[in-house]
């Protein structure tokens, strides 16, 4: 039997792939996290390396699915050190004492910062920000085991139905509607948004299908975080009004302006042809009855 280990499983995207992978197969699927959640099996800081190594000796797996970090850029630069700690050590931590599991290691697509955009992934990365910085660092870790997958999502999004501690890009715009708070998104940073079904599917197949090494994942239209926000908000039937573009020299925190992907070598790879962003809008709207 297969046996599959997700971190950060009360996280939006660990949760979800832990529900569809119980849902549909007969894995043996265990979720991990640092406190108790509908979708956690096991309880315990990764950080602590005797306690990943206590994990190893009571457990075998055959995938680790790694999705557990800090990943708001803004706390990033404010703490610097938890930061590292969570997406560098933990990385480090997992890969060493599991060196024999196979990783799948979810990494960013701001790790592109190019003028052009449409990035490969044999174009070149460079950090940003310190967040940015780590997920580089960490890539680098998992890219010396013998079978390991890096993904590059670009953001995320999806309707959850409890509280989280952090907030997925559509649940943080759905909150500020909710209470008529003025929202400002930037005109000129672009990327590929992808819904979190999607992904959760992608990486079954590439399970199925065993591939390695590096792989963009988003949709396959480039948008701005602007006309994206506009267009979820359109479909919702939201007061646009509560809406503002700005640049992004406004943000506080720097962040690749083009971050914009191909994800053609996973779609060619797994023989499946993403979903468009329309059809995603959809799904979302539709979660949400």
């Amino acid at each position: 039997m297969t046996r599959v280990l997700i971190t950060g499983t009360t996280g939006f995207v660990g949760s979800n792939i832990y529900e569809y992978l119980k849902r549909n197969t007969d894995w043996e699927v265990t979720g991990l996290s640092r406190r108790a959640g509908d979708s956690v099996d096991v309880i315990a800081d990764l950080s602590d390396r005797n306690a990943v190594e206590n994990l190893c000796k009571s457990h075998e797996f055959d995938y680790i699915i790694h999705t557990a970090a800090v990943t708001k850029t803004d706390i990033c630069e404010k703490q610097k050190e938890a930061c590292y700690t969570a997406n560098v050590v933990v990385t480090k931590n997992l890969a060493e004492i599991f060196s024999t599991s196979t990783m799948v290691f979810f990494s960013t697509y701001a790790v592109y910062n190019t003028v052009t955009g449409n990035c490969d992934e044999s174009s070149p990365i460079s950090p940003t920000n310190h967040y940015i910085s780590t997920k580089i660092e960490a890539e680098g870790i998992v890219n010396g085991l013998d079978n390991s997958l890096i993904l590059r999502p670009s953001v995320m999004f999806g309707y959850t139905r409890f509280e989280r501690e952090t907030k997925n890009y559509f649940m943080q715009l759905l909150d500020n509607v909710q209470v008529k708070k003025k929202m400002q998104s930037p005109v000129d940073q672009y990327f590929n948004p992808i819904h979190v079904d999607c992904v959760t599917r992608l990486v079954y197949r590439a399970l199925n299908k065993g591939i390695y090494g590096v792989y963009n994942i988003g949709c396959n239209e480039m948008i701005s975080k602007y006309d994206f926000n506009r267009r979820v908000m359109q479909r919702f039937g939201f007061d646009e009004s509560l809406l503002d573009g700005i640049k992004s020299g406004e943000l506080q925190v720097v962040r690749p302006n083009n971050g914009t992907i191909s994800s053609k070598k996973i779609q060619t790879d797994l023989q499946i042809e993403i979903s468009s962003l329309e059809d995603m809008i959809d799904r979302l709207y539709a979660s949400t009855s």
